[in-house]
């Protein structure tokens, strides 16, 4: 990974290690990790200060202000909100931004954040033993070795998943393909375990947006893409009524079994909680009562409530979620931009759109800012490195 931020090769090493403890949470302070990079590419630009969009920059500084200027009675996690324009000058400042350097830093987060999934799952066996592992329901972070959400581990595997159309179909290093491939496998291994859904619902919907973006958007009408997608597409709708079936049925008395295990019970509700539906309306009633945060909505709901932006509001009220949502505007607009830029690949495109789909949904299903910031910190990196090579491009 040569030249990717830096022309001087330790600097630029050391700022891909950087970014990979940062993607693996190290020691649970992967957010602080970010000034040290800022600091190193400040310098080694000469102290000259660049960033994409002028504007940008501003609207994620003033998010930052506002969000720490209503919530810092809420202890240390407030000033977690400038690390959000120090994400953005991250991605601003890649030194040769290419398609393949940006791809690499796709996958160095994608793989980092999904070796911190498999981190948890380690130490989570380790405590509870094999029977354990696969029927409790308290989850465990590698690093603090205190009990964490399992949402909270879920989205670590988000980019990596956003990754995998691509991958399957279109990656040609081998060795790279294996390596996302096996982490993936392993990390959605222990997500099945610990009973989460939006996952596989997740992949699906990946699936279905880069399988219509490539054949209808950009007229991919190969043969061999379609009989692929299809037969593994096929292949697992007959996994899955298989399961069902065996379940259903109780064949080799597989329910009572299966009835043992908490993923069951997960998934035997289906996809969609209605419990997910009775926070949004009930945050949706008490947002006129509570404008300056203090996480009151949650507290009366009895639980945090799982969309980005109104946990924004619930935690620091109006003003940072109205300067937040203006950047989600911004991200959406360039995120639109990419890919319908005909200069750009259009494999690289495809891998984008893979990726970018998984960030924008998992802001509309979990609290990202209080509950995995580090996911947020990376998406924005994301965003100044596809605007940067956006810009290059036109």
């Amino acid at each position: 990974m040569d030249n990717i931020w830096s022309d001087n090769k330790y600097i630029n090493l050391c700022i891909n290690i950087l970014l990979f403890m940062m993607g693996i949470n190290f020691l649970h302070y992967g957010q602080l990790i970010l000034p040290i990079i800022c600091f190193l590419l400040f310098v080694d630009n000469k102290l000259k200060f660049k960033v994409n969009n002028p504007i940008t920059f501003v609207v994620l500084c003033l998010f930052g202000i506002s969000f720490y200027a209503f919530s810092y009675k809420l202890g240390f996690y407030s000033v977690m909100g400038f690390t959000c324009p120090m994400a953005y000058y991250i991605g601003s400042n890649m030194k040769h931004p290419s398609e393949d350097n940006i791809k690499k830093i796709i996958y160095l987060f994608a793989i980092a954040m999904g070796c911190h999934v498999i981190l948890n799952s380690i130490y989570e066996y380790i405590v509870h033993g094999h029977h354990g592992f696969f029927m409790s329901s308290s989850h465990y972070d590698f690093w603090t070795k205190e009990k964490i959400s399992n949402t909270s581990t879920a989205i670590n595997i988000d980019i990596l998943l956003g990754c995998i159309y691509y991958l399957i179909f279109h990656e040609k290093n081998k060795v790279l393909k294996i390596i996302d491939l096996v982490t993936f496998a392993l990390a959605m291994f222990y997500l099945m375990v610990i009973g989460r859904r939006t996952p596989v619902m997740m992949l699906f919907i990946v699936f279905a947006v880069s399988f219509a973006y490539e054949t209808i958007y950009l007229g991919n009408t190969s043969k061999k893409l379609r009989k692929a997608f299809v037969s593994l597409f096929a292949a697992a709708i007959i996994f899955v009524l298989l399961v069902v079936t065996i379940y259903s049925l109780n064949i080799f008395n597989a329910r009572d079994i299966l009835n043992e295990y908490r993923i069951i019970g997960k998934f035997s509700k289906g996809f969609i909680n209605d419990q997910r539906f009775e926070l949004y309306f009930g945050s949706f009633k008490l947002m006129p009562q509570y404008l300056w945060g203090g996480q009151h909505i949650s507290t009366i709901l009895g639980e945090q409530v799982h969309d980005f932006w109104i946990d924004i509001y619930d935690y620091a009220g109006i003003v940072p979620c109205a300067i937040m949502i203006v950047y989600s505007l911004i991200f959406l607009r360039d995120s639109i931009k990419v890919s319908k830029n005909d200069k750009v690949n259009q494999d690289f495109r495809i891998l984008l759109i893979g990726v970018l789909t998984c960030i924008i949904l998992q802001m509309f299903l979990e609290p990202v800012m209080t509950g995995a910031s580090l996911f947020l910190l990376a998406s924005i990196i994301i965003h100044g490195l596809f605007e940067r090579l956006n810009l290059n491009e036109q």
